[in-house]
């Protein structure tokens, strides 16, 4: 049997660099029209068959935008990567299918091998990534790509925003106004998360403070607590005489900045006359707290839709190489930073 030709073989046939083939073969920038036109005549010469198909044969199914009920529901962070993926299909002209799988109790990975197996479903994994899960995507060679997650083997592309640097950001707003004892509030539960802390700690760090988790950091996984009870929980650790020395609080989203602020109000604190409170995402409700919430904006549209354009360019050529994408973000000035206050009054 004859073996087919390869990228490599035009790439050698022509003179140039694999890369040269890719870019040439997919209609890409990058490469000058004398180099393209031989690329293009060696492939014509070679009987070159390119993986690249249109998107009726990319997409038989359309796409599966795949996520947990408990995701969707508890954030509105998802609704916004959902709905960016949604649209961008919607106007290529893709159908596609929102699918809210349970996770499995023993490992807490979802199984996506109906829909690859039964609809040949190209996959968008909204904040899913499970190491079961993309080892389970990896064999079936469906065309996958994770939006606010990350596939440390490199194996799937991924779309997310730059966490660190959001972490980054809104503790350096915080130390740019004079505060230093400042506190991250978190759930350490996820790489996205702790990416944002990582940032926190590199700005303090930066600015010459060590970390010290007693007064830096309240980590609701590690204490088992949940949102609902997180006010309650601050206000507890506050009265007890934690966090004693704090002026300002960086949260990792925007629910847990609005759940200080409570707590705060609670104590009969003032927001920012005492308290700096920074939060991240900016999702709908943060320009409509009690003052309006200063935050890190993520643009989560942005995330869904470049993830669809990554597969799209997946699902067309199976040659396409995996990548990471981090998106920019950027603080969203409103009404929760202050300089830091000297002392607190005592209550009388």
């Amino acid at each position: 049997m004859t073996r087919k030709s390869r990228i490599a073989d035009i790439a050698e046939a022509a003179g140039v660099s694999i890369a040269s083939v890719s870019k040439a073969l997919n209609n890409r920038s990058g490469v000058g029209n004398e180099s393209r036109e031989r690329i293009l005549e060696v492939a014509a010469r070679l009987d070159y068959r390119h993986k690249t198909a249109d998107l009726a044969d990319a997409f038989p199914s359309g796409i599966a935008v795949v996520t947990t009920a408990a995701l969707y529901l508890n954030s509105q962070f998802y609704e916004g990567v959902i709905g960016g993926a949604l649209k961008a299909a919607n106007e290529a002209g893709v159908a596609a299918k929102v699918h809210l799988l349970t996770p499995d109790i023993e490992t807490g990975s979802v199984n996506v091998e109906r829909l690859v197996a039964e609809e040949r479903a190209c996959l968008l994994l909204v904040g899913l990534d499970h190491p079961l899960l993309i080892d389970q995507v990896v064999r079936s060679q469906a065309p996958a790509v994770i939006l606010n997650g990350i596939d440390r083997t490199m194996r799937l592309s991924c779309v997310l925003p730059d966490n660190r640097s959001a972490g980054w950001l809104a503790t350096s707003r915080l130390l740019s106004e004079g505060h230093t004892e400042i506190v991250h509030v978190s759930r350490l539960f996820r790489t996205s998360l702790k990416e944002r802390f990582d940032g926190f700690r590199d700005a303090m760090q930066e600015a010459g403070i060590a970390i010290d988790p007693d007064r830096h950091l309240f980590d609701l996984t590690a204490a088992g607590i949940l949102e609902p009870d997180m006010s309650n929980a601050l206000i507890e650790a506050m009265q007890r005489g934690r966090f004693a020395k704090a002026t300002a609080f960086v949260c990792s989203n925007d629910i847990m900045a609005l759940g200080v602020i409570d707590a705060l109000r609670a104590l009969g604190r003032s927001i920012p006359r005492d308290y700096s409170v920074i939060g991240m995402d900016d999702i709908s409700i943060a320009q409509h707290s009690n003052p309006p919430l200063t935050t890190v904006r993520i643009e989560r549209e942005e995330i869904g839709r470049v993830g669809w354009e990554i597969l799209r360019e997946r699902a067309q050529n199976s040659e396409a190489r995996p990548r990471r994408i981090g998106l920019a973000v950027k603080i969203v000035e409103r009404a929760t930073i202050g300089s830091p206050r000297t002392y607190l009054r005592p209550r009388v």
